[in-house]
């Protein structure tokens, strides 16, 4: 099995994914293991079944390809925001905070956020806007990060 073969079948995934396409994708990315384990393909994998509502699967993908590649930040902020969903805080702290930390983060104003929204949740304003301000000098025209930061300076000047 060539290199090519699995890059067509990984590509084949990710584009039916775009489109929404859950099985196709999920099928092309299973292939892709077949031919080579690799962390993006695990992430994809996760991202499948997160979708698709099975938040076990994608946590077992998600620390599948975190074990593959310990800075690969993107299966750490999805592990953090499916314990998150799941009750499990103080693990999902861990895991936004390991992902902000990784080396290979594609988004890691995303994660900044996710903590953001997490001391928003545990009533922790300040340090909400400390991971707001963070997120917005990554990305300036984040516009969930944008909303929640003037609601968060709004509550502060509405208490004050």
């Amino acid at each position: 099995m060539s290199s090519e073969t699995f890059i067509q079948s990984f590509d084949l995934a990710k584009e039916y994914f775009r489109k929404g396409d859950l099985d196709r994708a999920e099928f092309y990315l299973r292939n892709s293991l077949e031919l080579e384990e690799r962390e993006e393909v695990f992430f994809y994998l996760g991202l499948v079944q997160n979708a698709q509502g099975n938040w076990g699967d994608a946590l077992s993908s998600y620390y599948k390809a975190v074990t593959l590649n310990h800075e690969y930040g993107n299966p750490c902020n999805e592990i953090g925001v499916l314990l998150l969903r799941m009750g499990k805080d103080k693990e999902a702290v861990y895991w936004l905070k390991k992902s902000v930390r990784c080396e290979q983060n594609d988004a890691p104003h995303i994660s900044y956020f996710n903590l953001a929204t997490l001391y928003k949740l545990w009533n922790r304003p300040e340090r909400s806007l400390q991971y707001l301000h963070k997120a917005l000098s990554l990305k300036e025209d984040f516009t969930e990060a944008q909303k929640l930061w003037s609601e968060l300076k709004s509550d502060e000047t509405t208490s004050a």
